[in-house]
């Protein structure tokens, strides 16, 4: 392996096992005008390119949540979601739980589905995880990191808001500020 190769490797390796602590300086939100347009029903608002980029449709996926029922892309789809990638261990994440436990409060009742998916840890640490940061919905389990290197996620927490057709609307290591004017424009 080439030595560029190594470091390349190595570097994703530490980005997605790290906690995001380098990205909480405000450089979080990624959703461009163009984006915002897409998620108020301006006319091109449908895209067919599958990636992680804000516009992009969500790659596919298929999880087993933690108490035992499937979630997949196909599964969220039709209303609006919330998808948070982290880990037991993360100190940001348990900072952000209770944030995202209030938008699920708050949203959910409206037709947002959140969905939390939990990486690499165990069985058993992810469900201390949910009990220490006292997540109130639902989580799957990425136990290999397969899906989230498919969402490409550089640090945790990483936060995914998704439209009705599974089209990412915002990507960030924490909620935005604005997100529930993010989350009313998908809903309508």
């Amino acid at each position: 392996m080439s030595k560029l190769k190594a470091l390349t490797l190595a570097a994703l390796c530490i980005g997605l096992a790290g906690c995001a602590a380098s990205q909480r300086a405000g450089d979080t939100t990624t959703t461009t005008p163009a984006a915002a347009n897409k998620a108020t029903g301006a006319p091109g608002a449908m895209t067919t390119t599958s990636g992680t980029a804000v516009g992009n449709l969500a790659p596919q996926f298929q999880l087993t949540q933690t108490d035992g029922g499937q979630v997949s892309l196909d599964t969220l789809r039709g209303k609006p979601a919330v998808i948070v990638f982290w880990t037991a261990w993360c100190p940001l994440c348990k900072e952000e739980a209770p944030h995202i436990n209030q938008l699920a409060a708050q949203y959910e009742t409206k037709g947002v589905r959140v969905l939390g998916i939990n990486i690499q840890d165990s069985e058993a640490r992810t469900a201390g995880g949910v009990r220490e940061f006292d997540i109130k919905y639902p989580v799957a389990r990425d136990a290999d990191a397969k899906i989230a290197k498919l969402y490409k996620v550089q640090g945790t927490p990483t936060v995914i808001f998704l439209d009705k057709e599974g089209v990412i609307r915002y990507t960030g290591n924490e909620l935005p500020k604005d997100y529930s004017t993010q989350l009313d424009a998908l809903l309508n």
